[in-house]
């Protein structure tokens, strides 16, 4: 499977066993060259871009969305805030980290095994959410109805009422996931039930998986029980294109450092993000503040413009 290009970024599928590939991915992310996406990344993704990228949507593909679980207990480890930088929170890099060579020798259940050196207890804290399967729908495809009710569904899509403000999408923007997800499977599948969530059987053994996105064709379902160490593994990779590219006289990858300063001062859910990477390469011809300010200035809420041109005099030393 190739590439698949989107407006300044470039989605990589990187096939095989996950525990060969997610510390790689890891050491990209830490160099700034881009980022694996959540689930709700992925699914996103998918619905708006089905009509010119739909591999997207009819792919499965393993994320950053992480799933502990022990007994009764689900842990979602969301990998990312709501800011629009993709900047790990530190649960979530502990989690990917243990997706590993070594650990895939002794995986437990086809899972990391969370019951040596205090793992469980040390998958606390920002970005993690404690549910209970009791009273949750689960291992068996959802109506959208329930989908749009579904605590475990929606707290990794990240809705307002399920996750820390800090965290939380739109509510407008979930909804937009998980209807035209639904719009999707009926119009090419005919599909009345989809998004099932699918989880490991209860034990008393704590077990870490990566949440993958599977494929419209198999009711884009959420799956957290597939090996570690299986070959067919998929891992998406999303990297910012021609932003890596080096311009005369910046540094390299300082495109993205911009970027995701710049979303940190604006309100990320007023526009989409594809915005702001047209705006980057629109003016990497010519990079200085206003070149900069000029192509954002349409979608830069009127309190920031001044905090948004000095962190751009600051990063382009102006």
């Amino acid at each position: 499977m190739e590439n698949i290009q989107l407006e300044g970024r470039t989605v990589e599928p990187h096939y095989g066993r996950n525990i060969d590939k997610a510390l790689a991915l890891l050491a990209r992310w830490k160099k700034g060259e881009g980022y694996i996406p959540s689930e709700a990344d992925v699914r996103l993704m998918g619905v708006r871009n089905f009509k010119n990228s739909p591999e997207i949507a009819t792919n499965y593909w393993d994320t950053s969305t992480l799933s502990a679980t022990k007994g009764d207990i689900i842990k979602v480890i969301l990998p990312y805030d709501n800011s629009g930088a993709h900047q790990l929170t530190d649960v979530a890099e502990f989690g990917l980290a243990l997706i590993n060579l070594e650990e895939g020798k002794k995986l437990v259940d086809y899972g990391v095994n969370l019951d040596v050196d205090g793992r469980w207890e040390k998958l606390n804290g920002k970005g993690v959410y404690t549910l209970k399967r009791n009273g949750l729908v689960l291992n068996q495809d959802l109506t959208e109805e329930q989908a749009m009710e579904h605590k475990l569904l929606l707290t990794k899509l990240q809705h307002p009422d399920y996750v820390d403000g800090k965290f939380a999408r739109s509510a407008d923007e979930v909804a937009e996931i998980i209807g035209k997800t639904f719009e999707l499977g009926k119009k090419e599948h005919g599909y009345e039930t989809m998004m099932g969530q699918y989880i490991p059987e209860e034990s008393n053994k704590g077990i870490l998986k990566a949440w993958y996105a599977n494929r419209l064709y198999d009711r884009a379902r959420s799956d957290a029980r597939s090996d570690l160490g299986y070959d067919n593994g998929r891992f998406a990779f999303v990297s910012v294109g021609d932003a890596n590219v080096n311009v005369q006289g910046v540094e390299e990858n300082l495109a993205i450092k911009q970027m995701d300063a710049i979303k940190s001062v604006i309100n990320i859910n007023t526009f989409p993000v594809d915005e702001i990477y047209k705006a980057i390469q629109d003016s990497r011809l010519n990079v200085t503040v206003d070149s900069i300010y000029s192509a954002l200035s349409g979608v830069i809420a009127s309190d920031n413009v001044e905090k948004v041109k000095k962190t751009l005099e600051k990063l382009l030393g102006q």
